[in-house]
């Protein structure tokens, strides 16, 4: 079955830069402003072709560079020599697109390759910081000192992408570096600082023992309550929720009464987690907080304590704006930089923008799928509220899809809310998932989900519609219980004229900001 598992300043740079690697210069650029119709035209609906159906052909041929490595990358077979006349380039954003494909070949071969990358002064800052982020990529310890001195000597967009580096390889030496790093200056160190230790405490990590968990902790929880940063704290939030709620009670208590939404909301899931009855009175005063997905922690939380109180859990309510049909656009207009792509639902319209500067081939499989019909009518058959909605599957069971597969683009593109991914299949025995699995079934974030980002690729985000995202009902297992309706569908998906600004500073937020980024 498909399925999902139940950086700020200096990693936006690094962000922005592999858009400027990604090939967009050897894009045909579309659609570049705001798209304003005078009338509503009638949406296309395409000839339905559920599959099995064939791969898609790479917008990117091999007769250019981004291309040629686009092929390399995807090929299992790749030797690591194969990138070197692109590492050699003189121009830094290809030796940045050789390097990324470096780290998703998955060729431990690579490492020292990369390691002398990281190391290499006389290379561009943006070129060695996603070194960094693909030697995390190997989760290898005998990288933990490569990355560690360039988390203390480096610009601040190296530091930032070795640092999150040091949080995918674990155990208690990075915890030591970790800690100390939640009072760099760099506001994208300290977020992914935090971020990674979140990551070595989760299950499947290497052990660290109660005295480096409990030093974790008390890091995270002085720091959090100094910090002012609210993209940090929001993430050091996350970390003492998801990682250390047996060892952070009293700081998880206080932070259901903070201004931030995301940090009462992951201070009542940890007190979830912690499973102690004494935090329902607390935890129950929320029952009727301003946020939708605030209320609905609390849900899970009172039946997890056992406490009967009723929670209100009315999603917010769609604007009229959030019903109306973008503009479409011809399946055979070149995709451009920032394709952006309509979903009308039963309940309203849902507009994703995709990332083809962070992965390609999963954008163009998804607009080859659009193209096709493919999800026309398709249902939204997992629901789990402030999780995720995911849909994309012709059997609208769990176990469909388009007949092949495509690989994993792992980027350093977070699970933020909204964002959109590829579901994958999982190895029964180990209940891991298969990273190369991704064919048609897709969901939608509806709250940051960063466990998700060691396995799971980012290919776009929505950018108007997210109150139509949160209105998809949960979906109850069969047989569906009385006075339920039937799933809420995607009538019809198409590709759209931009309905929000694309310049440089909305694209850097909606790619790596959870605040100030208002999807809504």
């Amino acid at each position: 079955m498909k399925n999902i598992a139940a950086s700020v300043a200096g990693a936006a740079i690094v962000l922005l830069v592999l858009a400027q690697a990604s090939g967009a210069h050897e894009r045909p650029l579309a659609y570049t402003q705001l798209a304003v119709a005078s009338s509503p035209r009638p949406t296309p609906v395409a000839t339905v072709s559920r599959g099995p159906v064939p791969p898609p052909t790479p917008s990117l041929p091999t007769t250019t560079t981004f291309g040629a490595i686009g092929a390399l990358e995807r090929n299992p077979a790749t030797q690591v020599s194969a990138l070197d006349p692109y590492l050699a380039d003189h121009d830094p954003a290809v030796q940045t697109r050789a390097v990324l494909a470096l780290g998703r070949l998955g060729n431990p071969d690579a490492l020292g390759e990369l390691t002398t990358i990281l190391e290499d002064r006389r290379r561009a800052d943006q070129v060695r910081a996603v070194a960094a982020f693909s030697i995390g990529l190997f989760a290898s310890p005998s990288s933990l000192q490569p990355l560690e001195d360039a988390t203390r000597r480096d610009a601040p967009v190296i530091a930032a992408a070795a640092t999150g580096a040091l949080g995918r390889i674990g155990g208690a030496t990075v915890v030591d570096i970790l800690t100390q790093l939640l009072s760099d200056r760099d506001a994208g160190v300290r977020a992914q600082a935090a971020v990674g230790l979140g990551e070595v405490a989760l299950p499947g990590a290497p052990a660290i023992d109660f005295a480096h968990r409990q030093a974790a902790a008390n890091a995270l929880t002085s720091s959090i309550q100094y910090e002012r940063d609210q993209e940090v704290r929001w993430r050091e939030a996350w970390a003492l929720s998801r990682a250390f709620y047996q060892n952070a009670a009293p700081i998880l208590r206080r932070m259901l009464t903070d201004d931030q939404e995301l940090v009462r909301l992951y201070g009542v899931s940890g007190l979830r987690r912690l499973g102690d009855r004494s935090y329902a009175l607390p935890i129950r005063l929320l029952a009727d907080d301003p946020s939708w997905r605030v209320r609905w922690e609390v849900h899970y939380a009172l039946v997890a304590l056992r406490d009967p109180t009723r929670v209100n859990l009315k999603p917010p309510e769609i604007p009229l704006a959030d019903k109306a049909e973008p503009v479409p656009v011809a399946s055979s207009a070149p995709a451009g930089d920032h394709p952006q792509v309509a979903i009308v639902t039963n309940k309203g319209v849902i507009v994703l923008e995709l990332f083809p500067d962070a992965a390609p081939y999963s954008v163009d499989n998804f607009l080859s799928l659009v193209d096709r019909g493919f999800y026309n009518g398709l249902t939204y058959f997992r629901v789990i509220s402030d999780f995720v909605v995911q849909g994309g599957d012709p059997k609208n069971t769990g176990d469909g899809g388009p007949g092949y597969s495509i690989p994993a683009e792992l980027n350093p593109l977070e699970q933020l809310t909204g964002i959109i991914s590829y579901g994958l299949d999982y190895d029964t025995k180990t209940n891991t998932p298969l990273i190369n699995s991704a064919g048609s079934q897709y969901y939608i974030t509806q709250s940051p989900q960063l466990h998700l980002d060691r396995a799971f690729t980012v290919f776009g985000r929505v950018v108007k519609g997210m109150s139509v995202v949160d209105n998809i009902s949960d979906q109850p297992d069969a047989p569906r219980p009385a006075g339920i309706g039937p799933p809420d569908v995607a009538k019809r998906v198409y590709r759209c004229e931009p309905v929000t600004p694309q310049t440089d500073e909305v694209e850097r937020k909606l790619r790596t900001a959870e605040i100030g980024y208002d999807a809504r």
